[in-house]
């Protein structure tokens, strides 16, 4: 009877840990699901990038004064725009209200996509809509000037978005800061110019024995790179360009200065910025003239009187992003270098400095016949 009872009990013992088992590779299972299902994959979170430059040390908030500040963020994505962030520190603590520049997200999750398909929903962060109509999320932040995860959940694909948000500490007023910061212009300059160099050795690379790079890979349209024909004898001219593309933000020198080479236009582009390590022209990459000043780039002109499709790469945004303009030549502007606006204000000034040079000498032969 008692070895009968003792089968029983194994009995239901066995089927007891079989049922958790299963029930365990159940859960895991579901787990696995929400994860797969609920998370963007690394295709669908194409053009997402990194934040932030190499030397920025994290600044916690028992490095900030208590009080509300506006802050400046960066986003891994432009799919992820915010427009406002306002930082609150309070006893070591820091949250921001993030203001955002759309509605596609629904709510956001202080952590990774995976982290957040397998959270508890009470984990979530859901948006508030401020007086403007604005949807804002209030989020906690570990430190500033250090990348912190944020995953966002997709209105429209139902699906969670790996981001990562990085808060400058320079952006907020010095007496706010209670710690030295590293020289961030020169971080930015460093990573720009080691950037450059890395470009330059991978360009030195891809030239053959006689000198000519390689073809552009296959499927790019390499002829884009062509220079347009000019019926103007070789030389040095300027010609009138506009921009346009972009956050609108950034200008182009114009008129820009042209060079006439074996009958083919070429056009020397120089930014309102020095944050531009590179152009590219019909999948052609293009590195800057010079390393210091404003970003100077010389490019060929693919068409006159029409957009011409570019791409440049800018630093300014701590991390290399690769935005997509549009420039204008304007056939008929063609003139001489010496005719452009700059040539005319470097000859008043020269004039100027004749006058005064002129002047300081009368006012000296002056003095000194009356003194004799």
């Amino acid at each position: 009877m008692r070895r009968t009872v003792y089968t029983l009990a194994g009995i239901i013992g066995a089927g007891i840990f079989w049922i958790s088992g299963m029930t365990g590779l159940a859960k895991e299972e579901e787990e696995r699901e929400i994860s797969y299902d609920q998370v963007a994959s690394e295709s669908e979170r194409a053009g997402s990038s990194e934040v932030g430059v190499e030397g920025m040390m994290p600044v916690y908030g028992t490095d900030v004064a208590d009080g509300v500040y506006e802050v400046t963020v960066e986003s891994s994505s432009s799919m992820f725009p915010i427009e406002k962030a306002v930082l609150t520190v309070e006893s070591g603590s820091m949250t921001a209200v993030l203001t955002m520049g759309g509605q596609g997200y629904l709510k956001v999750y202080p952590g990774t996509g995976a982290e957040a398909a397998k959270s508890d929903p009470s984990a979530y962060i859901g948006f508030q809509v401020n007086e403007e109509g604005k949807h804002t999320f209030t989020i906690p932040v570990e430190a500033l000037d250090h990348p912190i995860a944020c995953a966002a959940f997709s209105k429209n694909r139902e699906k969670w978005y790996d981001r990562f948000l990085l808060f400058e500490a320079e952006s907020l007023p010095k007496e706010a800061v209670l710690v030295e910061l590293p020289d961030y212009e020169a971080l930015k300059q460093a990573a720009k110019e080691k950037r450059i160099a890395a470009l330059r050795e991978e360009a030195d690379q891809e030239e053959t024995g006689d000198g000519d790079t390689k073809k552009a890979p296959e499927g790019q349209l390499e002829t884009l790179a062509q220079a347009a024909l000019i019926e103007m004898e070789d030389g040095e001219y300027a010609i009138e360009v506009e921009v346009k593309g972009g956050t609108g933000r950034t200008t182009v020198s114009s008129p820009a200065g042209l060079t006439v080479r074996d009958g083919r236009a070429y056009a020397r582009i120089e930014w309102s910025s020095s944050s531009y390590d590179y152009m590219l022209v019909g999948g052609k990459k293009y590195l800057p003239l010079y390393e210091e000043g404003y970003s100077t780039f010389e490019i060929p002109i693919t068409v006159f009187n029409e957009p011409m499709e570019i791409i440049a790469d800018t630093t300014a945004m701590s991390t290399p992003h690769e935005i997509e303009y549009q420039l204008i030549f304007y056939g008929d502007s063609v003139m001489s270098k010496n005719q452009t606006p700059q040539a005319a204000a470097r000859r008043v000034v020269y004039m100027v400095f004749a006058i005064m040079l002129v002047c300081a000498l009368v006012s000296y032969l002056n003095k000194r016949k009356r003194k004799n």
